[in-house]
């Protein structure tokens, strides 16, 4: 079920506003942090040259956020790096204030901030 309009569009702009805090503009050619929407869900996926083909763009998860539309709350999800499965559950109770969620987000490792891809460990 796609999100109703008014939660999609404050989502686009508080995830849109987070994104670019996070990814300064001296360093928007080398890293990005982008949306995608689908369904209830919200990703946050960086993306960056490949190493070793710098036409290619390589995709890491970063953030999932999820709509429960029938109690109007959000859940955060983190990558699995360790299984590679997707998404796991972040061990927060949902809410219905996306941007406590947001601030929470920062505390997940990804393999670009120097967590491993071989373990992950819960935040």
């Amino acid at each position: 079920m796609a999100l109703p309009v008014l939660t999609q569009h404050i989502a686009q702009t508080r995830l849109a506003a987070f994104c670019e805090r996070r990814g300064p503009p001296a360093v928007r050619d080398q890293v990005r942090l982008e949306l995608e929407f689908a369904g209830s869900e919200v990703s946050i996926i960086e993306s960056r040259p490949h190493f070793r083909d710098t036409g290619l763009w390589t995709r890491l998860p970063v953030a999932r956020f999820r709509f429960n539309a029938a109690s109007g709350t959000w859940s955060l999800d983190s990558p699995d790096l360790l299984h590679k499965r997707g998404w796991r559950p972040y061990p927060a109770p949902p809410s219905r204030d996306l941007e406590r969620l947001i601030r929470m987000s920062t505390r997940i490792p990804t393999a670009s901030s120097g967590a491993s891809t071989t373990a992950n460990p819960p935040p």
